[in-house]
């Protein structure tokens, strides 16, 4: 009798189909489906408070908010070799599911081709979501540089602090130096824009090659207007409106070959901030990141945002950007091996040494449940990053979360200064 009910259930779904109707399958999950509930962690490769941190943190509110579903989204840091360590993660480690977001720096794609070591991804399987801006970088000095134009750069030795083999910083400076013959020593591994700021106002370096004009008006909008900056060079492919003044490198080629290394190098300028996943995410989560990261940045919430906080945004799409990546990667190989040898240091380079201060202050507020704390120093209100895994925090001596640091509290930071994150945290209620 089973078998019988069994051939007659057979032959039932076979005249179904016969008659042009199917039986039901199991629904597929959509995308609004899967991200529903979910908190996505946008990871940024350089430290809190630079360019990268500051426009990650920004965005990631809006785009979450414009991701079918409307997933949380929150920001975490994760530093080193300039940015190619969140890279190797990501594509080696990192789930593959769309719930991880990346923001490396503009040049890792091409870190190997130009001879870059370290590097264990092939940068045209990253799923690229955009970049938020189209990127001019410049050469900049302090008022006590012994080169304060580029002219003087070509003559006097001047001391720029960079963030590692594969930053805008190194590779730029490098690139000027043994290419146009400025007179540049280069001090190395510094953790971000910020902390190299910061130790150019302590006269521990006189400047930075390689430093978004984005970034230089926002952190140092001041001291520009106060004529504490000199701008010395463009370091793009198109100058930009605001520096008319400022001669642009691609002026000082004197021979094709030297332009088509200009191409090649200052090409990542188009990807001035690249947003990205690992390789092997579903196509249909891909294609809605991608729409959402372009709709968050035309949301008016979002440009409001970007307006108020004076950020340059000039979006490229997801598209775009591998698009560039690929036709990069196929540069002939002489140009490669040009730009190779103009953007190596000739012999080891110098070593930042970080120095942490200790400076108590008065808590005047706290952002994100702690990890930003804003306190009083010397009459002026300063900020810095609390870290849930590396940053030491007490209060009444007792060890706390960072969350307990609360305002009206006095404390004592054991960092490198305004921007930096903490080593230690010790509070007095």
């Amino acid at each position: 009798m089973t078998n019988r009910l069994r051939n007659y259930g057979l032959l039932g779904a076979i005249a179904l189909i016969a008659f042009g109707m199917t039986l039901p399958t199991a629904k597929a999950e959509s995308v609004a489906d899967f991200y529903k509930g979910k908190t996505l962690t946008l990871f940024v490769g350089f430290s809190p408070g630079g360019g990268y941190d500051t426009y990650s943190r920004l965005l990631a509110p809006h785009f979450a908010r414009n991701i079918p579903g409307k997933p949380k989204m929150i920001v975490k840091n994760k530093t080193g070799a300039a940015t190619i360590v969140l890279a190797n993660w990501l594509y080696n480690a990192a789930p593959r599911d769309g719930t991880v977001i990346g923001m490396i720096a503009r040049g890792a794609p091409t870190h190997e081709l130009l001879g870059g070591t370290g590097a264990k991804f092939d940068p045209a399987k990253f799923n690229w979501l955009g970049s938020m801006n189209n990127e001019v970088s410049v050469c900049v000095t302090s008022y006590r540089a012994p080169a304060k134009t580029f002219a003087e750069l070509l003559r006097n030795r001047t001391v720029v602090g960079t963030q590692g083999p594969s930053s805008d910083s190194e590779v730029f400076a490098n690139f000027v130096k043994n290419l146009l013959g400025a007179k540049l020593k280069l001090i190395s591994g510094y953790p971000g824009t910020a902390v190299t700021v910061l130790a150019m106002d302590r006269g521990e370096v006189d400047g930075i090659c390689g430093w978004s004009w984005t970034s230089v008006k926002l952190m140092r909008g001041k001291d520009l207007k106060a004529g504490k900056l000199n701008i010395l060079l463009q370091m793009a492919l198109v100058r930009h409106p605001e520096l008319p003044d400022v001669p642009l490198i691609t002026e000082f080629a004197k021979t094709k070959s030297e332009r088509d290394q200009m191409d090649l190098i200052f090409s990542r300028q188009t990807m001035g901030r690249p947003f990205l996943l690992p390789p092997g995410v579903p196509k249909d989560r891909v294609a809605a990141l991608r729409k959402a990261f372009m709709d968050a940045l035309k949301d008016p919430k979002f440009v409001a945002a970007a307006k108020k906080s004076k950020r340059e945004i000039n979006p490229v799409s997801g598209e775009d950007v591998q698009k560039l990546v690929v036709k990069v990667l196929a540069t002939p190989t002489e140009t490669v091996l040009a730009a190779q040898k103009n953007i190596k240091a000739e012999g080891k380079l110098e070593q930042a040494v970080l120095k942490y201060f200790k400076d108590t202050g008065t808590v005047t507020r706290t952002k994100r449940g702690g990890r930003r704390v804003y306190f009083t120093l010397k009459g002026k209100e300063v900020r810095t990053s609390v870290s849930g895994s590396k940053t030491k925090v007490t209060v009444d001596g007792k060890k706390a979360k960072r969350k307990a640091i609360k305002k009206g509290m006095s404390c004592t930071f054991n960092w490198l200064g305004h921007r930096s994150g903490s080593k230690n945290i010790d509070c007095k209620s």
